[in-house]
């Protein structure tokens, strides 16, 4: 009896370490090792920051967003959403949230969004060291104002005033083409009286011979 109880706990022994490392894969994240240097190169976007709102989209998608107060690389402005694929109901096992507290995030892109996990960890000593010069977010898109195009202000009886100013034009210039007309025809000589055709003796003195 003793010697059947020995065997159990022997083959009980031996099952335990087989079962744990085959279910460690599928319950913590496996990550290559790459120096912060090789992180930060290939990421998209890196700054320093923390989380100012967190909203789960669905049991296992978690967006949360940040306030950013140094980039060190990549296009940010003031705040960045960045999504975890990690829920209430579970999700990827290298997806990463954050706690309160100003953190360094490493951000990859995904698609229009951001994203991060735990094989990307990097601390703001870190990014210091590796970009010492970190710039301020960009400033959020000012919005134009659109114009609006008013209607023309109407004179008397319902005609817009550009209307009105455009006839009065048209009748100062037929005025004064018209003045202009009748001041050139003013200026003009006479036409010169013809000769009479009958051969009959003219009035002038010149043509009278000499009286006797």
């Amino acid at each position: 009896m003793r010697r059947v109880l020995a065997r159990c706990v022997l083959l009980v022994l031996l099952a335990v370490p087989a079962v744990v490392s085959a279910a460690t894969p599928c319950a913590a994240c496996s990550c290559a090792p790459r120096s912060p240097e090789r992180v930060f190169r290939h990421a998209d976007a890196a700054f320093v920051g923390s989380v100012v709102h967190e909203q789960e989209i669905d049991p296992t998608t978690t967006v949360q967003t940040f306030e950013v107060r140094s980039v060190y690389k990549g296009p940010l402005g003031p705040t960045v959403d960045v999504i975890a694929p990690i829920g209430t109901g579970g999700g990827s096992t290298c997806a990463v949230l954050y706690g309160p507290g100003e953190v360094a995030v490493i951000l990859d892109r995904q698609g229009d969004a951001w994203t991060t996990d735990a094989c990307s960890r990097i601390t703001a000593e870190q990014l210091n060291r590796l970009a010492p010069s970190p710039a301020h977010p960009s400033p959020p898109p000012v919005a134009t104002p659109t114009v609006s195009l008013l209607p023309a202000a109407r004179g008397p009886g319902g005609v817009g005033w550009p209307t009105a100013i455009l006839g009065l034009l048209a009748g100062i210039a037929a005025i004064a083409a018209a003045l202009a007309v009748a001041t050139r025809r003013g200026r003009e000589p006479p036409a010169a009286s013809s000769p009479p055709r009958d051969g009959s003796p003219t009035d002038d003195p010149a043509d009278a011979g000499p009286s006797g």
